[in-house]
């Protein structure tokens, strides 16, 4: 192995992800090791992570799940935008790389470090910290490890069928998780286009009520029960006083003030109904 300098750091080169996965494994070898290991189902997964290695440590105490991110290359490193999210899958994570590749200075101190040595051997250089994980994005790793990554031995039809029966109760739950999406994200916008009806309503009501009052003044008054002109006569009566009195501009307005009061109180009757 080589030392190389890759933006003012010196770090070692030669070394592959696959040979630090290789050697995680080789750590692990009495522990639950999974590799690749992704966040939960691919399809219609909104939040889709993919850790480049995950272990359950086999004991109880305490319950211990370990993430591993792996990086080779600097710019790799500085570029990861995503890490963040992988601790809400682990109680410990740890960054590995070819040593000096990246320093503790570089990370929060809750993150852990383990460099690859030129003899090809992990080096734990700061240990991480135990946080705890977010219960329901881990629960959702185990469901994918156990979907689509473990190996069952059964030994009878029955426990086959009972795992059959896991896995398909496991997927009509993903299934109604994904219809529950889909419902909220439609009532949601019929409850919007019914708070703009609902305002559309409210402005009209307003205007029409400010209108009927100026007509009012006038003498002129409707009648919501009947849905026509209260004493009709005397309406038109009015009218042909205000020929005599208004030019004949003003008063095509007000004729078409009249329809326009006519056309959304039927606008507002169709609604209410």
């Amino acid at each position: 192995m080589n030392v190389v300098k890759e933006k003012g750091l010196l770090h070692l080169s030669g070394v592959t992800a696959d040979k630090i996965t290789e050697l995680l494994a080789q750590r692990h070898k009495d522990d639950v090791f999974v590799s690749q290991c992704k966040n939960g189902e691919t399809w219609g997964a909104r939040d889709l992570l993919k850790l480049d290695a995950w272990v359950l440590l086999k004991t109880y105490s305490p319950f211990t799940t370990i993430g591993y991110e792996i990086k080779v290359s600097r710019q790799d490193f500085e570029h990861d935008n995503k890490w963040n999210g992988y601790l809400d899958l682990c109680h410990q994570f740890y960054f590995v790389c070819p040593a000096g590749l990246i320093r503790e200075i570089d990370l929060p101190s809750q993150i852990g470090l383990i460099w690859v040595s030129n003899t090809g051997k992990l080096y734990t250089k700061r240990k991480a910290l135990r946080t705890e994980p977010n219960l329901e994005h881990q629960f959702r790793l185990l469901v994918y490890i156990l979907m689509s990554r473990a190996k069952i031995d059964v030994k009878d039809n029955n426990d086959i069928s009972r795992l059959e029966f896991l896995k398909q109760e496991v997927i009509k739950a993903n299934e109604r998780k994904e219809l529950a999406y889909f419902v909220k994200g439609h009532v949601r916008d019929i409850y919007n286009k019914v708070q703009n009806i609902e305002i559309t309503l409210s402005n009209r009501e307003y205007q029409v009520k400010q209108f009927t009052e100026r007509l009012s003044k006038l003498g002129i008054i409707w009648d919501y029960n009947s849905n026509n002109w209260i004493d009709i006569h005397k309406v038109e009566s009015e009218i042909d006083l205000l020929k005599q009195r208004i030019d004949w501009r003003t008063l095509d307005i007000i004729k078409s003030l009249g329809k326009n009061l006519i056309d959304i109180a039927s606008i507002i009757e169709s609604y209410r109904k």
